[in-house]
Order: C-alpha cells, then structure tokens, then sequence
C-alpha cells in the first residue's frame, strides 16, 4: 500500500467499498508481521477485527438460515452454519476474492500459510461492521460473499467431520461400530498412528496419519466410501 489513495483505488474497484474511514480498513489488511504500533503503543493489525468479524460472519449466517427455514431443526442448521463458515471454506473465498492483493505484510515474512485468506475475510467483515453497521454489513456479506462463491449444492456434499458422520449413522441404524488407534512405527517417522475401523466386528478398513486424529478422520473418510454414504443435508441459501 504504497498510499492512502492508492489503496482506496483498490478498496472501491477490486472490493465495491465506498468509505471515508481509509485508516480502518488499512488496519484490516496489515499484517502483524509488519509490527505497527500506535502512540500509546498498542499493536495495529487485522487479528482485532478478524475476531469480531469471525462473530458477525457466525450471526449473519445463523439468522439467513432461521429466517429463510423453519422447516428445518436446531441440529441440521447449526450443521449447515458450521459447513459455509469452516476454515476451509473461508480461505477458498478470501483467495478467490484477492484479499491478499490489499494487504501489507513484511518481507520478511512469507510463509503465513492458507490461514491468511480467511482471516483478511474475516476483518474485512469487522471493519464493514464498524464502518457501516450491521445491516448494511450483513446485506454485503449476502450479495458479495456468500451468493457468488458458496455453490450450495457442491456444500450439500461437504463433509465436515467423517468419523462423527460415521457414528451418527451407525446409531440411527442400529450398529456397532469401533476405532482402535494406536502408536504405529513404520517406514514414514513422521507417520506414527495407525487407526483400524470394525463395523459390526468387522474389519473395514485402516489408515496411518501424523496425529491420532488425523488417522481416525482418513480411516473414516474411507469405510465413508466403501459404504458409499451421503451427506443428509439439502438446505436453499437466499437472501
């Protein structure tokens, strides 16, 4: 951001922002790696806003999906919320929209990793909040974020968790199922647990990861296939 009206260029072309608070948004797009600080010494970066921004993305969401299905419960709703604001989701839309683009970061400080994307998302979202209100905040997360890259059908067949799918379908059907993870030293030494899956008390299948959950997630997401289920979720998104 080499200036203020550079950056307010940017601001209104790439991202449909008309504002005169520049200082607030330029704070929603720099990075802790550049270590700003304010008179009273106090750290200027988006992590503030990424925190208020990651609440209101939660109750823009929540109230969207309430107002437009009562049809649907406490549990499937709560699913669906979690499914468009999973960290995976947000990183995906924050890149597709160029956040990165806009914001300052040092030099010296290139593996940030996909994180990033989400969270200049998420304070974008904050500053919105403290610049407009939550009205208009909630309006253009509808019509600039959720409408043109959540594709509600591909989210149908998200799957957040495969191992709590698993176990919710085993207990509407009535089956036993068990996941017995252990220590496993291989020929990968990063590679040292190793879950099986038994259905039934049948061996299904097994996989090894770098962490006890990881391994019990990938064995999962296997005996998902082999069993070929689907996510029960069928949810419409309007505004």
């Amino acid at each position: 951001m080499e200036t203020s009206g550079i950056f307010f260029t940017r601001l209104r072309k790439k991202l449909e922002i008309k504002t005169t608070e520049i200082k607030l948004y330029k704070e929603a797009f720099t990075h802790s790696s550049v270590n700003l600080k304010d008179l009273k010494g106090n750290p200027i970066n988006f992590e503030r806003l990424e925190f208020l921004g990651d609440a209101l993305l939660g109750t823009i969401i929540a109230e969207s999906l309430f107002k437009n299905h009562p049809e649907v419960n406490e549990g499937t709703l709560t699913k669906f919320r979690a499914k468009i604001v999973s960290r995976s989701k947000l990183n995906h839309i924050g890149k597709e929209m160029g956040l990165i683009e806009l914001a300052e970061i040092s030099n010296h400080h290139e593996n940030f990793g996909e994180n990033i994307y989400g969270n200049l998302l998420e304070s974008l979202i904050g500053a919105l909040f403290i610049d407009k209100g939550y009205t208009k905040t909630k309006d253009y997360v509808l019509k600039n974020i959720i409408k043109p890259y959540i594709d509600m059908e591909s989210l149908d067949q998200l799957v957040l968790s495969y191992k709590g799918l698993l176990i919710e379908w085993t207990q509407k059907n009535k089956k036993n199922i068990v996941f017995k993870t252990n220590n496993d030293e291989g020929l990968d030494p990063k590679i040292n647990y190793c879950c099986q899956i038994f259905l039934n008390k049948k061996f299904i299948a097994k996989a090894r990861e770098i962490s006890k959950k990881k391994a019990e997630e990938k064995a999962a997401k296997i005996v998902y296939h082999i069993l070929k289920l689907k996510p029960s979720l069928k949810i419409n998104f309007n505004e």
